[in-house]
């Protein structure tokens, strides 16, 4: 094989190991924000990318909910009204 054929086979490998990367931040960052958004931490997960997500940033659920977490029912309606 010549240089450019071997810059080439680089080249490829170099995107596609970068694409795979740039997937599973990016399913990662979604399945966070998405149970950040449902306050779901304290459960167990809602569907397969937010368990893989915990699986591989190694959050794990112990034990129950305490008593004094964040509701998001009660936060929303203890607010004071906007003037």
């Amino acid at each position: 094989m010549s240089v450019i054929e071997v810059a080439a086979a680089m080249g490829i490998l170099s995107a596609f190991v970068m694409g795979i990367v740039i997937g599973i931040v990016l399913i990662v960052s979604i399945a966070s924000r998405r149970e950040e958004r449902r306050f779901s931490l304290w459960e167990k997960a809602p569907d397969a990318a937010c368990q893989g997500a915990r699986r591989l940033l190694g959050v794990w659920v112990r034990g129950e909910r305490p008593a004094r977490a964040f509701h998001p029912d009660n936060q929303m309606m203890q607010k004071e009204p906007l003037r």
